[in-house]
């Protein structure tokens, strides 16, 4: 599955790109969601083997329209990917929209995202800043995003899988801390309430809350934030500060899927409502069951994707996902001890 949705992935984005073009990569995810850090990553392998070079990077709170026309001049403006497409996340959607209406003589591709709406005030404006812009794409990354999309919206509107998929997991270490991780949102995309936890079999984690990380990775964590910073005060669009802060960003974004592996691994099996736990989980080859998210991105993506991954199930419940994951995490436990027998 995973080889299939890269070549995807790999496919759309070749036939959108222009290699001998300048190409910006803006709103790189500064804050401690592995999901989306993996995204970024997934991007910058795509990118390199599409052979685009990346002349300038942002996050939200660094965007400079005039660094980014002085790196970029003409070209592709390229917005990453997630699940902010929508009136979720405020702070990313106006910067998507300010960068729409500021650049209209750019190409720019919104990369993978799942789109919600909740406000139609919201979704108006939306559609008057994308369809008055001559040459926007946005990849959705369900079918239910896209369907929305293509009634809402005039711009091109395409069907690609996340750009995390472009990613390959590490082995596993053999050393689970507990039957069942449940790594579970505690945000307002959160559907399941905080129970479960008192069963001793079940941890729950959500890796939002890097605080919980141990010394060494804060302090490299904290080495990667005081290179952004020491990038940014370098000459605006110079060539050396531009690799400087991209540099930084993958550093940032590497520790955050690291630690992300490390998480989901202290399970024998996992229960989540985080869509990059489905994905990150697949690519570790790790048993999961996913469940509901308040909005419905990780239903649609499952439906649309990996529904016949035969790693992950689906529960409507968290009873019954964390039942089903210690079902799952009784059959791994039993396969571990009977391989070296087999051999």
């Amino acid at each position: 599955m995973q080889a299939r949705l890269q070549r995807e992935l790999s496919a759309i984005l070749t036939s959108l790109l222009r290699p001998e073009e300048p190409c910006a990569l803006v709103d790189f995810p500064l804050y401690p969601n592995v999901g989306d850090s993996a995204i970024w990553l997934g991007q910058r392998i795509l990118l390199r083997a599409a052979n685009v070079s990346v002349d300038y990077v942002c996050d939200a709170q660094s965007f400079s329209a005039d660094d980014l026309r002085a790196c970029v001049p003409t070209g592709t403006i390229l917005i990453t990917g997630g699940g902010n497409l929508g009136d979720l996340w405020p702070l990313h959607q106006q910067l998507r929209e300010h960068i729409v209406r500021s650049f209209p003589q750019h190409r720019i591709i919104q990369l993978p995202q799942s789109l919600c709406f909740r406000h139609k005030g919201n979704l108006d404006r939306a559609r008057r800043v994308f369809d008055s812009h001559p040459d926007l794409t946005l990849l959705l990354r369900d079918r239910d995003s896209l369907r929305t999309a293509r009634e809402e919206f005039q711009t091109l509107s395409l069907l690609c899988p996340d750009a995390a998929f472009a990613l390959t997991g590490p082995q596993l270490a053999d050393s689970p801390d507990c039957d069942v991780l449940w790594l579970s949102r505690t945000d307002h995309e959160s559907a399941a309430p905080a129970i479960l936890t008192a069963q001793r079999s079940v941890q729950r984690v959500d890796w939002a809350e890097d605080h919980a990380s141990d010394a060494h990775w804060q302090q490299d964590r904290d080495a990667a934030l005081r290179a952004r910073q020491s990038a940014l005060a370098g000459d605006s669009a110079h060539v050396p500060r531009i690799s400087a802060l991209a540099a930084a960003y993958d550093t940032y974004a590497a520790l955050q899927v690291a630690r992300g592996y490390e998480l989901l691994g202290r399970g024998q099996s996992v229960v989540t409502d985080r869509l990059h736990g489905h994905v990150l989980s697949l690519l570790l080859n790790l048993p999961h069951v996913v469940i509901p998210d308040r909005y419905g991105k990780v239903r649609a993506l499952w439906e649309t994707w990996t529904s016949s991954c035969p790693d992950a199930r689906w529960a409507d419940s968290p009873q019954a996902a964390v039942d089903l994951a210690a079902t799952l995490a009784a059959v791994r436990r039993r396969t571990r001890v009977v391989e070296p027998e087999a051999l």
